[in-house]
């Protein structure tokens, strides 16, 4: 069985998988990749033998709509930092940074660097990324001292804004599987001399699995509503 879930937020990906061996204690059962606590949206499970789908799935292309704000800093980039967290005054016109006036990008100059992430980019990994180094996590290094500085080409299909009011901008994404919409926002906060920070991030779609055309099901308890059943 395949079960696309819509997963709320600060809800670890295992959490989802905890709670569905409730309902099938005896399956296996895996997900398609990972979605930080933070983030919302679309998760898709395996349950017995469609754990042997698991790299087809995988490797699908992604859709987002992402959420950052330009007028903040945290030492993980979102709003679920660690020890460090900065946030500058702004106005609609430019924000203060480090004692620096730097001025408020328009909407023509952010659509104009998100055209060169297309088809693809090198960009560089923040450091409390899930990708593995010598078979350890990024952010599992980052919390114990030890920050690198790490970058992988990235494939991106579509980048739309969908509003901008300085500070916030708020972005539809169509990526390739391994583009982290991490690395997009980081690279563009640097190409303008800015802060960022995340602070929403919705899965949307995995291939033809669109969050949006799911149907309401139940399994298990109340928690999982809005899963969609494939047998």
């Amino acid at each position: 069985m395949l079960l696309a879930i819509d997963k709320p937020t600060w809800i670890t990906s295992y959490d989802v998988i905890r709670r569905l061996k409730r309902a099938f204690p005896k399956e296996k059962i895996w997900h398609s990749g990972t979605l930080d606590p933070l983030a919302t949206g679309l998760l898709i499970i395996w349950v017995g033998k469609w754990t042997k789908l698991l790299t087809q799935i995988q490797w699908l292309d992604k859709k987002y709509e992402t959420i950052i704000d330009f007028s903040q800093m945290s030492d993980t980039r979102d709003v679920d930092y660690r020890k460090q967290h900065e946030k500058y005054e702004f106005t609609k016109d430019w924000i203060t940074k480090n004692t620096q006036f730097i001025a408020a990008p328009s909407q023509l100059e952010i659509e104009e660097k998100l055209s060169s992430l297309v088809p693809e980019k090198e960009l560089p990994l923040t450091p409390f990324s899930a990708k593995k180094i010598d078979w350890k996590k990024m952010y599992e290094l980052a919390r114990n001292g030890q920050v690198l500085t790490e970058k992988r080409i990235m494939k991106t299909f579509e980048s739309k804004v969908i509003s901008y009011n300085f500070p916030l901008l708020e972005l539809y994404l169509h990526v390739w599987s391994g583009t982290y919409i991490r690395s997009i926002w980081y690279w563009l906060g640097q190409e303008f001399w800015l802060g960022w920070i995340l602070t929403q991030l919705r899965r949307t779609a995995i291939g033809k699995y669109n969050l949006n055309e799911m149907k309401i099901e139940k399994i298990g308890d109340e928690w999982l509503m809005g899963c969609e059943i494939f047998l």
